[in-house]
């Protein structure tokens, strides 16, 4: 599995792709300058001639940032991200 690969799997998980400007601010928020046409590269799967290779420190970036935004929104009282996992799973040790 690549950096792309995983890269589009916590895009679909999380549903942040159906927000652009969301999306760079993650990447900013994780110290990484992102535009609309890097991101196209990055979340296409390397055997498309259109995709871009993404780098380790591009993808912890992001992941950098998304943990930074979710905490943001967890101090206003917001939850993102939420799965709507079953208590049985959710309080499990």
């Amino acid at each position: 599995m690549t950096n792309n690969d995983v890269f589009r799997s916590v895009l679909h998980l999380t549903g942040v792709s159906r927000n652009k400007a969301l999306l760079i601010e993650i990447f900013a928020l994780g110290g990484i300058t992102a535009t609309d046409s890097k991101i196209k590269g990055w979340r296409t799967a390397l055997d498309h001639h259109r995709a871009s290779h993404m780098p380790d420190f591009v993808l912890e970036g992001f992941f950098q940032g998304l943990f930074k935004y979710r905490d943001a929104q967890l101090e206003k009282g917001i939850t993102v991200f939420n799965f709507g996992l079953p208590d049985s799973i959710s309080r499990s040790k």
